[in-house]
């Protein structure tokens, strides 16, 4: 596959990057600080908005399994989301004013699910484009590279700008965050570039559609909308049932983490929002250097032994400056080594955390070879629908789990550092710190069992190949 082609492909991932900084770093701080809407019923929404995920994932994944045009079988849902998916943010980032509590849960409410369900459209298929593009064990790990490094550079772009360009200070606002005003351009911006990337890989990979696997007519197909219900039947593979559980708990993990992020940098480490776009730059040390780690690891200790490392070390250097907090040097530190150290560490939690993303998307399409081998059936989108499903968990579960964790503490809404309570710092760093290493331990004790190695993915596609020269022989081991 030549370079321009994985770039494509990997381009339309950006709009998946732009809705994860829009919605964990945004969008929760948006209702709940800036319009007033309670913790609990901002991570209510997120997580209703997930529930819905989990019937249209696997039911758009499905569809584009089983669909036939001469546009293939994944382009025509990918360009069908692209601009909904803009109008959608739009909308979402611009409520009328005086809305009640009420008013502005359903707000929030519809204007996710309609984000997320044009999403679907586009990321379920698009996902399941790259398990077909490439069939080589250590291949695909490439190309999911590519898909990663724009996904994790659409968070940079959007949280960099976002905090530079749309929310500066002024003299009515020292933090800019809390300009009411500032929302509604930023979501345009995030419109433009998620529909924008997604129409330069539906139109960039357009070339390589001939070369896609097509689907294969089975008389005992049931319908589209029993999808959900077929989930549950990739769950009886363990190497799949490993994967997803593992990805469920790392992404509620990681979507907490940043639904609190602005409010630990800004209450915690006192950074203003001027720091707050230089932090975010941070990710840019792990979008250059995560595919280098993710394919070294895994060449050198297999895929399984490398996510458990990545994890491990994500970890430690993610929570390091809470446990810095704790210790009472953070208060030592001038403002400028502060932010160097935080900065540091964070850059170097990101190379880990987006090795650990590749590595077990890599190792999903291996599983999808394995349910092939048994099945005889090639259902990328169902799996990769089910993948997707624990991808947007970080936003559902972890904006739950942040927004009912903020008001357990009693945070107080819309204020400033000045006025919040030492102790109200103290329960939010043990909210963010302490208690999600805990689900870091766990993400390492369930990919543990993952099953697959290099040897046993080699023998799976021997046995399919070998099954396809002989028609007739049927392979059932």
């Amino acid at each position: 596959m030549n370079l321009l082609t994985k770039l494509s492909y990997g381009v339309g991932q950006l709009s998946d990057g732009v809705k994860q900084a829009a919605f964990s770093t945004f969008l929760f701080f948006y209702y709940n600080q800036v319009l007033g809407l309670s913790g609990s019923l901002a991570g209510a929404a997120a997580l209703l908005a997930l529930l819905v995920d989990a019937i249209t994932d696997p039911m758009v994944g499905q569809l584009s399994d089983r669909f036939r045009s001469r546009w293939g079988r994944r382009h025509p849902f990918m360009l069908a989301g692209a601009l909904p998916f803009g109008i959608a943010m739009v909308a979402l980032f611009s409520p009328p004013e005086g809305l009640d509590q009420s008013q502005l849960f359903a707000w929030m409410l519809i204007g996710a699910i309609a984000v997320r369900l044009m999403l679907t459209l586009f990321f379920v298929p698009h996902l399941s484009l790259g398990a077909e593009l490439v069939r080589d064990y250590h291949g695909r790990t490439s190309l999911i590279g590519y898909r990663v490094f724009f996904t994790y550079a659409g968070v940079l772009l959007t949280s960099v700008i976002g905090f530079a360009v749309f929310f500066p200070p002024t003299e009515a606002f020292a933090n800019g965050m809390l300009n009411r005003e500032s929302y509604p351009n930023f979501g345009w911006f995030c419109a433009l570039l998620g529909t924008s990337s997604m129409l330069l890989s539906v139109f960039g990979t357009r070339h390589a559609i001939p070369a896609v696997p097509t689907t294969q007519k089975d008389t005992h197909q049931r319908s589209a909308w029993f999808a959900f219900i077929d989930v549950f039947r990739t769950l009886k593979l363990p190497s799949f049932r490993v994967l997803f559980f593992s990805g469920i708990i790392f992404a509620t993990l990681a979507g907490t983490v940043q639904t609190l992020l602005v409010h630990v940098a800004t209450y915690v480490f006192e950074f203003k929002p001027e720091q707050l776009a230089g932090l975010a730059g941070s990710l840019i040390v792990g979008i250059f250097f995560a595919s280098w780690v993710a394919q070294s690891l895994s060449r050198r200790v297999d895929k399984r032994n490398a996510l458990a490392i990545c994890a491990i070390l994500g970890g430690a250097f993610a929570f390091s400056p809470q446990i810095l907090y704790f210790g009472g040097f953070l208060e030592h530190m001038s403002i400028g080594l502060k932010f160097g150290f935080v900065f540091s560490v964070n850059g170097l939690s990101h190379i880990f955390f987006i090795a650990y993303v590749i590595l077990i998307d890599s190792m999903l399409s291996d599983v999808i070879d394995e349910h092939e081998l048994h099945s005889h059936r090639r259902e990328e989108g169902l799996f990769f629908a089910a993948r997707a499903f624990s991808t947007k968990a970080s936003f559902g579960l972890g904006a739950f789990l942040g927004g009912v964790g903020l008001d357990v503490i009693q945070f107080p809404a819309g204020a400033t550092p000045a006025t919040v309570s030492s102790e109200a710092v103290f329960k939010l760093a043990v909210l963010s710190g302490p208690l999600m290493f805990i689900l870091f331990a766990a993400t390492v004790l369930v990919s543990a069992r993952y099953p697959l190695t290099a040897a046993k993915h080699s023998d799976i596609l021997s046995a399919i190949k070998l099954r396809q020269s002989t028609p007739s022989l049927r392979v059932d081991d």
